[in-house]
């Protein structure tokens, strides 16, 4: 008994010292979880991809440089008959070249239209944004996790409180029994019957507050905040964040729609690319170099290297091409396809969801209201029947009886309470308005 209330007085100075936050827990979570920094991580990658494609538009530079040996030199046939003053079909094999030949030079490629290279930039745009939605993601998914978890330790701790209270008062009504049965007023089984309800208290509250030191635990793995800190500091309450979403919520801007969209935007422009694969790429191509002839090795002779150099339009259109697919754009179609269904299904089962949470908050909340009524009277109640056992007005068994139905009222009460914290959550969720409540 002691023990209960040096506790009581613990949860009640709680309020004079620091208290932490719930931005405070999942500003230090999203600092050192490791799967939101695999996120970051994958958003950064993405974004290098982007900007390689965009690259791809940049002047396409080559050096290159051979030094090689000749064993046989080639042999062209030239018609030299066609150079004398009576052209005859006259001919004569000559090679041309030496044993020892270098060529250093330097390849220029500007790209000047290339539709299949435009449509992929805009494809790893895309993918970078697609990226930054699973980044959001894994971050609503956290927070969301965090959340839930310190609306777990303000329901718990409210649950020690009560149910130490609730220890207090059955103890009241035990020690009140007990001196009624020394008195032989009342029979032994109704003062163990008090025995029992007041044990009820006590193993309620120490449920509530071992679940309280798991829920601070599990919130010390989530946030890395330290335990200590955790457990000695006390909590500031959220009801006025969850309570304060708008009932017409939708969920449009929600992190799950968005990703179809985005999906939806990556297909099309895919079957954009597909489609551009066989346009005509257009675009400026130039070389500068020069090229040594020897006999032998000597790389620096004199008067033995020759320039070589052009520039002009290089023109592609691809005609056939083994390595692609023929018919990827058929397949992405009906990918298309199987994303448009897979979000009006999902546009259909969260307008439901939408629907059904509203109800249930203000049924829960109904229910509330009528639960706290009910306990005040249940309460009054036990305080009067307290008053008549003491001048023997009362039998021990009514008390008793009052004694346990507060205790199912208050059990009810916590659940009911419980349900509508978690259908709040749930409606933040839906609605897609997470991380705007409680990312700052």
């Amino acid at each position: 008994m002691k023990s209960i209330l040096i506790i009581i007085c613990l949860l009640l100075v709680h309020s004079m010292y620091a208290q932490i936050t719930v931005n405070e827990c999942i500003e230090n979570g999203l600092k050192h979880r490791p799967s939101i920094k695999t996120a970051q991580a994958d958003l950064a990658v993405a974004a290098l991809k982007s900007l390689d494609a965009q690259s791809k538009f940049l002047p396409q530079i080559a050096l290159a440089y051979e030094y090689r040996y000749n064993p046989i030199i080639a042999t062209q046939v030239v018609p030299t008959g066609l150079f004398s003053g009576t052209p005859t079909t006259e001919t004569q094999a000559i090679r041309f070249g030496t044993k020892w030949q270098q060529n250093a030079g330097v390849t220029v490629y500007q790209p000047l239209i290339d539709l299949s290279l435009k449509s992929k930039i805009k494809e790893s745009k895309i993918n970078e944004a697609s990226a930054n939605w699973d980044l959001k993601k894994a971050e609503e998914d956290f927070v969301f996790e965090i959340i839930k978890s310190y609306s777990q330790i303000l329901l718990y701790q409210l649950q020690s409180q009560e149910s130490a209270s609730d220890s207090v008062r059955s103890y009241i009504s035990m020690a009140m029994m007990e001196a009624k049965f020394k008195e032989g007023k009342i029979l032994k089984t109704e003062w163990n019957t008090a025995k029992i309800n007041h044990n009820n208290n006590l193993s309620a509250f120490q449920k509530a507050f071992s679940n309280l030191i798991n829920e601070k635990i599990y919130l010390n793995y989530l946030t890395n905040i330290s335990l200590e800190k955790l457990l000695a500091d006390s909590y500031a309450p959220i009801n006025d964040f969850l309570e304060n979403t708008p009932n017409n919520s939708t969920f449009e801007s929600s992190i799950d729609f968005q990703k179809f969209l985005t999906k939806e935007q990556l297909l099309n422009q895919q079957i954009q690319t597909e489609q551009t694969q066989y346009r005509p790429t257009l675009g400026v191509q130039g070389y500068i170099g020069a090229n040594q002839y020897t006999q032998s090795i000597n790389p620096f002779l004199a008067n033995s290297w020759f320039g070589n150099s052009y520039l002009g339009l290089a023109v592609k259109l691809p005609i056939f091409a083994p390595d692609k697919s023929i018919n990827l754009s058929k397949q992405l179609k009906k990918q298309l396809t199987v994303v448009e269904n897979q979000k009006e299904e999902y546009k259909s089962q969260k307008n439901k969801d939408i629907l059904q949470n509203s109800n249930t908050i203000e049924r829960l909340q109904k229910e509330i209201a009528f639960a706290e009524k009910n306990i005040a009277l249940l309460k009054e109640n036990l305080d009067i029947y307290q008053a008549r056992l003491q001048t023997g007005q009362l039998e021990a068994s009514e008390l008793n009886t009052q004694e346990n139905a507060l205790q199912k009222a208050l059990v009810q009460q916590l659940q009911l309470k419980e349900q509508l914290n978690k259908t709040f959550m749930d409606r933040l969720y839906i609605s897609g308005n997470l991380l705007e409540k409680f990312k700052k």
